[in-house]
Parts: C-alpha cells; structure tokens; sequence
C-alpha cells in the first residue's frame, strides 16, 4: 500500500508497455513511460517509504499514480490512438457490450 506517492525521478531511458485499463474495458496501446522511477510514499503506519522502481513495476506504479493525478492511459496516447478508442468504446456501448446484468464486458473471448 502506496499513501500519497510522488515520483522523485525519473529514469532518462524510456519503456514501451502495452497498458490496459479497467476504465476503458478492453482497449490497450503501448505507452512509453520511464524505464525506472524513485518513488516516495507514506505506508500503512504512517511512516516514510522511498524506493527504486524499474521496468513493468516502474510502469504499473506509474500509471496508478496517474489514476491518483487525474490521468489515464489515454491521456499518453495521440490525439488519432486516442480517439480510434473511444469510438471502439461507443461501438461496444450500442453493440450492448456494458450490460449490466453481468459483471464484464462482453467481447470475443467471453464465453456466455
């Protein structure tokens, strides 16, 4: 458990990740991100955390402090990639992909 993170410094080399998001069911890009990041946060008993964070971790602690900013995935994205999502987005909404008697999104590897 991560309280209050802030990234401290980031690595100049950078990584290319395929990210997804349960905020946009189904959509994944590369994003490119820092390859390491120094991170600071408070843990559960308040006390101050700092450490070293490289490659997929470096990248999934900072997309989470992203969600915590207001930032999303797509907010990497180029106008074009970002805007090809979310009309994939509108296309399952009308196909009725967001029912919501079911827990998920409906797509091709659902199997009900």
């Amino acid at each position: 458990v991560m309280i209050n993170p802030e990234i401290l410094e980031n690595d100049a080399e950078m990584n290319i990740y395929k990210e997804g998001c349960l905020s946009f069911p189904e959509q994944f890009s590369e994003v490119e991100r820092p390859k390491g990041v120094r991170v600071r946060w408070l843990d559960l008993e308040g006390n101050q955390q700092e450490a070293m964070f490289d490659g997929l971790m470096a990248t999934c602690v900072q997309h989470e402090i992203d969600h915590l900013n207001g930032i999303v995935f797509v907010d990497h994205l180029s106008r074009l990639k970002r805007d090809m999502i979310v009309k994939k987005l509108a296309k399952l909404k009308k196909a009725g992909a967001f029912d919501h008697s079911h827990h998920h999104v409906h797509g091709p590897d659902c199997n009900h």
